[in-house]
């Protein structure tokens, strides 16, 4: 047995108002529709659902039975109706984003805090991991989308790459730190703060080193950017990194200066390759590259 939900509608504004034409009324609907839906209601359940009394129509004790279910049901179904609503304007749900460590501690935890903020219903999971820990999770579905780098080829990941500007970093008082740009001939018997030696960005940066006939005097090596920055403004030496990070480490210690030619850092935004993308999520990753636009380098 099928019981049409505006039936269901019908009979439970009847029992609320104790009439068909104030039903009708808070139905906004004529009350011969009222009639109507009712008595085809009590065909389909085979029973009497009202009995006419001074003053109006009281229900039968089956449809008294009856109202209790139907009011559970309605209000389960307008509390589904405006879960939906909520869904549909971003205001409830749950994203997960896994991310590199370093964009952990720069400008992500601000995006994220203002995507929130205008979002009250909305919860997060974020969590820093190695680039093969960020790739399994999302190949597994259990990351919404994944914020990485040197993405290798996988049937169960969608990739989309941006590519950032990378750009040295400073001591303020250094003897560079005045310069409009900087190349490698510039960094001759300079002390590096590197990247470690398999990454993307040190191997470039090797080879335009190599190319300029410079050798590459290395004082630290280190995986993320942000220790670098940090080694860089404490005097150290000086360093190739993102332009994310860099800005978010430029102070009174630390002057930000073009490095040429640009050696390009690819972020990888990571989706499950099987997984329906949420609203959520796409506003989301719509929001990060929004964020980091003006370190991309413009491929047109």
């Amino acid at each position: 047995m099928v019981l049409p939900l505006r039936q269901l509608e019908a009979f439970h504004a009847v029992v609320i108002n104790g009439s068909m034409t104030e039903a009708a009324k808070s139905l906004r609907i004529s009350q011969p529709a009222v009639s109507r839906l009712v008595s085809t209601l009590e065909e389909t359940v085979g029973f009497r659902l009202f009995k006419r009394m001074s003053g109006g129509l009281r229900p039968t004790p089956e449809a008294s039975y009856l109202f209790d279910e139907v009011e559970k049901a309605l209000a389960h179904l307008n509390h589904i109706t405006r879960l939906a609503e909520d869904l549909q304007d971003l205001k409830m749900g749950h994203l997960r984003v896994a991310c590199l460590p370093g964009f952990a501690t720069s400008l992500l935890p601000r995006v994220l805090a203002q995507f929130l903020k205008s979002r009250p219903g909305l919860t997060l999971t974020l969590e820093p991991r190695a680039p093969n820990r960020i790739e399994e999770w999302v190949a597994a579905r259990q990351f919404d989308v994944g914020l990485s780098e040197g993405f290798q080829e996988n049937p169960a990941v969608v990739s989309e790459p941006i590519l950032i500007r990378t750009v040295c970093v400073v001591p303020k008082k250094h003897k560079l730190s005045k310069k409009k740009s900087l190349t490698a001939a510039d960094l001759r018997d300079v002390p590096m703060i590197v990247t470690n030696r398999e990454h993307k960005i040190f191997l470039a940066l090797k080879e335009q080193f190599r190319q300029a006939g410079v050798p590459l005097q290395i004082s630290a090596e280190t995986r993320q950017f942000a220790p670098a920055c940090i080694m860089a403004s404490e005097g150290l030496g000086v360093s190739v990194v993102s332009e994310i990070d860099a800005r978010e480490y430029e102070n009174e210690h630390l002057v930000v200066i073009p490095f040429y030619p640009i050696i390009p850092f690819e972020i990888n935004v990571l989706f499950p390759a099987y997984m329906p993308r949420s609203i959520v999520t796409l506003e989301f990753v719509e929001a990060f590259k929004q964020s980091i636009n003006s370190f991309r380098i413009d491929t047109g």
